[in-house]
Protein backbone atom coordinates (compact mmCIF):
# COMPACT_ATOMS: atom_id res chain seq x y z
CA UNK A 1 0.00 0.00 0.00
CA UNK A 2 0.89 3.93 -0.32
CA UNK A 3 0.19 6.48 1.99
CA UNK A 4 0.05 9.73 1.10
CA UNK A 5 -0.12 12.24 4.08
CA UNK A 6 -1.83 15.51 3.61
CA UNK A 7 -2.79 18.69 5.22
CA UNK A 8 -5.69 21.06 3.54
CA UNK A 9 -5.63 23.89 6.44
CA UNK A 10 -3.60 26.65 5.74
CA UNK A 11 -0.56 24.56 3.78
CA UNK A 12 2.26 26.04 2.50
CA UNK A 13 3.03 28.90 5.55
CA UNK A 14 6.34 29.61 4.15
CA UNK A 15 4.90 30.44 0.34
CA UNK A 16 2.17 33.04 2.11
CA UNK A 17 5.15 36.01 0.42
CA UNK A 18 3.91 35.21 -2.67
CA UNK A 19 0.53 33.12 -2.49
CA UNK A 20 -2.50 34.28 -0.78
CA UNK A 21 -3.96 31.17 1.45
CA UNK A 22 -6.81 30.02 -0.63
CA UNK A 23 -4.08 30.01 -3.02
CA UNK A 24 -1.83 27.91 -1.16
CA UNK A 25 -4.61 25.58 0.01
CA UNK A 26 -5.57 25.21 -4.19
CA UNK A 27 -1.89 24.85 -5.03
CA UNK A 28 -1.28 21.97 -2.44
CA UNK A 29 -4.75 19.84 -3.49
CA UNK A 30 -3.39 20.41 -7.31
CA UNK A 31 0.28 18.93 -6.24
CA UNK A 32 -1.34 15.91 -4.00
CA UNK A 33 -3.32 15.33 -7.64
CA UNK A 34 -0.31 15.42 -9.45
CA UNK A 35 1.20 12.84 -6.78
CA UNK A 36 -1.75 10.46 -6.90
CA UNK A 37 -1.78 10.25 -10.85
CA UNK A 38 2.02 9.59 -10.81
CA UNK A 39 0.94 6.72 -8.65
CA UNK A 40 -2.13 5.83 -10.07
CA UNK A 41 0.36 3.94 -13.49
CA UNK A 42 1.48 1.05 -10.58
CA UNK A 43 -0.80 -1.77 -9.02
CA UNK A 44 -0.95 -0.97 -5.33
CA UNK A 45 -3.71 0.67 -3.41
CA UNK A 46 -3.57 4.56 -2.76
CA UNK A 47 -4.56 5.90 0.78
CA UNK A 48 -4.23 9.82 1.56
CA UNK A 49 -4.34 10.41 4.96
CA UNK A 50 -5.73 14.18 6.16
CA UNK A 51 -5.48 15.67 8.75
CA UNK A 52 -9.23 17.59 8.37
CA UNK A 53 -12.28 16.89 5.82
CA UNK A 54 -11.01 17.09 2.15
CA UNK A 55 -13.25 17.67 -0.80
CA UNK A 56 -11.80 16.14 -3.39
CA UNK A 57 -12.51 13.12 -5.47
CA UNK A 58 -8.90 11.32 -5.80
CA UNK A 59 -10.45 7.66 -6.57
CA UNK A 60 -8.46 6.43 -3.85
CA UNK A 61 -8.91 5.41 -0.24
CA UNK A 62 -9.19 8.69 1.93
CA UNK A 63 -8.85 8.37 5.76
CA UNK A 64 -9.52 11.40 7.98
CA UNK A 65 -6.87 11.62 10.85
CA UNK A 66 -5.56 13.73 12.73
CA UNK A 67 -2.80 12.54 14.92
CA UNK A 68 0.60 14.28 14.43
CA UNK A 69 2.42 13.07 11.13
CA UNK A 70 4.96 10.30 12.97
CA UNK A 71 2.11 9.21 15.45
CA UNK A 72 -0.27 8.55 12.14
CA UNK A 73 2.30 6.67 10.00
CA UNK A 74 4.04 4.90 13.09
CA UNK A 75 0.54 3.41 12.98
CA UNK A 76 0.42 2.32 9.49
CA UNK A 77 3.85 0.65 9.85
CA UNK A 78 2.43 -2.16 11.69
CA UNK A 79 1.98 -3.49 8.73
CA UNK A 80 4.25 -3.94 5.78
CA UNK A 81 5.35 -3.32 3.04
CA UNK A 82 4.07 0.01 2.69
CA UNK A 83 5.21 3.34 0.98
CA UNK A 84 5.05 7.21 2.18
CA UNK A 85 4.93 9.56 -0.06
CA UNK A 86 4.65 13.12 0.67
CA UNK A 87 1.75 15.07 -0.93
CA UNK A 88 4.29 18.02 -1.79
CA UNK A 89 6.23 16.31 -5.04
CA UNK A 90 4.70 17.43 -8.00
CA UNK A 91 7.56 16.68 -10.55
CA UNK A 92 7.26 12.97 -9.10
CA UNK A 93 6.38 10.38 -12.01
CA UNK A 94 5.27 6.99 -12.55
CA UNK A 95 8.92 5.65 -13.89
CA UNK A 96 10.62 6.94 -11.06
CA UNK A 97 8.60 5.48 -8.75
CA UNK A 98 8.79 2.34 -10.48
CA UNK A 99 12.46 2.99 -10.16
CA UNK A 100 11.36 3.75 -6.24
CA UNK A 101 9.43 0.52 -5.41
CA UNK A 102 12.04 -1.70 -7.47
CA UNK A 103 14.95 -0.31 -5.14
CA UNK A 104 16.22 -3.68 -2.55
CA UNK A 105 16.70 -2.67 0.81
CA UNK A 106 14.75 -3.36 4.27
CA UNK A 107 14.29 0.71 4.00
CA UNK A 108 14.38 2.70 1.03
CA UNK A 109 14.73 5.98 1.48
CA UNK A 110 14.52 9.28 -1.01
CA UNK A 111 15.29 12.33 0.42
CA UNK A 112 14.70 15.66 -0.39
CA UNK A 113 17.25 18.39 -1.22
CA UNK A 114 16.88 20.02 2.04
CA UNK A 115 17.20 16.49 4.20
CA UNK A 116 14.14 16.02 4.48
CA UNK A 117 13.00 12.48 3.56
CA UNK A 118 10.54 12.75 0.39
CA UNK A 119 9.83 8.44 0.10
CA UNK A 120 10.11 5.99 2.19
CA UNK A 121 9.51 2.36 1.40
CA UNK A 122 9.20 0.07 4.43
CA UNK A 123 9.50 -3.54 3.77
CA UNK A 124 10.41 -5.24 7.21
CA UNK A 125 8.25 -4.60 10.69
CA UNK A 126 9.96 -2.44 13.57
CA UNK A 127 11.01 1.01 12.08
CA UNK A 128 9.39 3.83 13.50
CA UNK A 129 9.65 7.55 11.54
CA UNK A 130 10.67 10.60 12.85
CA UNK A 131 9.93 13.37 10.39
CA UNK A 132 11.11 16.91 10.48
CA UNK A 133 14.50 18.59 11.56
CA UNK A 134 16.67 16.32 8.36
CA UNK A 135 14.75 13.65 9.00
CA UNK A 136 16.41 11.57 6.22
CA UNK A 137 19.95 11.22 8.69
CA UNK A 138 17.62 10.52 11.10
CA UNK A 139 16.09 7.96 8.88
CA UNK A 140 19.37 6.33 8.19
CA UNK A 141 20.34 6.22 11.74
CA UNK A 142 16.72 4.28 13.32
CA UNK A 143 17.62 1.90 10.43
CA UNK A 144 21.34 1.26 11.23
CA UNK A 145 20.38 0.87 14.91
CA UNK A 146 17.78 -1.38 14.06
CA UNK A 147 20.32 -3.69 11.90
CA UNK A 148 17.86 -3.13 9.02
CA UNK A 149 19.55 -2.41 5.31
CA UNK A 150 19.03 0.83 3.72
CA UNK A 151 19.18 2.02 0.39
CA UNK A 152 18.92 5.73 -0.76
CA UNK A 153 17.51 6.54 -3.81
CA UNK A 154 18.71 8.78 -5.92
CA UNK A 155 15.93 10.80 -7.86
CA UNK A 156 16.15 14.73 -9.14
CA UNK A 157 12.22 14.19 -9.71
CA UNK A 158 11.74 13.10 -6.29
CA UNK A 159 13.72 15.33 -4.32
CA UNK A 160 11.98 18.48 -5.44
CA UNK A 161 9.57 18.91 -2.34
CA UNK A 162 7.41 22.42 -3.17
CA UNK A 163 8.41 24.54 0.44
CA UNK A 164 9.47 27.97 -0.67
CA UNK A 165 9.98 30.14 -3.66
CA UNK A 166 12.84 28.69 -4.78
CA UNK A 167 11.39 25.45 -4.87
CA UNK A 168 8.38 26.79 -7.68
CA UNK A 169 11.04 27.99 -9.98
CA UNK A 170 11.85 23.87 -10.14
CA UNK A 171 8.49 23.05 -10.76
CA UNK A 172 8.03 25.73 -13.60
CA UNK A 173 11.28 24.65 -14.71
CA UNK A 174 10.80 21.11 -14.76
CA UNK A 175 6.98 20.49 -14.50
CA UNK A 176 5.51 20.25 -17.96
CA UNK A 177 2.20 18.73 -17.64
CA UNK A 178 1.99 18.82 -13.93
CA UNK A 179 -1.70 20.59 -13.00
CA UNK A 180 0.58 22.51 -10.32
CA UNK A 181 2.37 24.01 -12.58
CA UNK A 182 -0.39 25.26 -14.80
CA UNK A 183 -2.01 26.64 -11.69
CA UNK A 184 1.06 28.85 -11.15
CA UNK A 185 1.18 29.81 -14.94
CA UNK A 186 -2.64 30.71 -14.36
CA UNK A 187 -1.87 33.20 -11.42
CA UNK A 188 1.00 34.75 -13.44
CA UNK A 189 4.14 33.00 -12.12
CA UNK A 190 6.55 33.10 -15.06
CA UNK A 191 10.37 32.52 -15.57
CA UNK A 192 13.06 35.63 -15.66
CA UNK A 193 15.89 34.74 -17.92
CA UNK A 194 18.66 36.79 -16.78
CA UNK A 195 21.87 35.22 -15.91
CA UNK A 196 20.18 33.19 -13.22
CA UNK A 197 16.89 31.99 -13.97
CA UNK A 198 14.23 33.43 -11.48
CA UNK A 199 10.66 33.56 -10.67
CA UNK A 200 8.49 36.42 -11.30
CA UNK A 201 4.37 36.62 -11.19
CA UNK A 202 2.73 39.05 -13.50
Amino acid sequence: MIVIPFKPINPKSRLSDVLSEEERKKFAELMLIDVVNALKAHDSEIKVISTSRLDLNLEVEFVEDQRELDECINSELKEVPKAIVMSDLPLLNSETFERFLSSEGDIVIAPGRKGGTNMLLVRRKGFRVSYHYCSFLKHIDIARNLGFNFRVFDSFYSSIDIDDESDLLELMIHGEGKLSKTYLEKLGFRIKFDKIPTLIRV
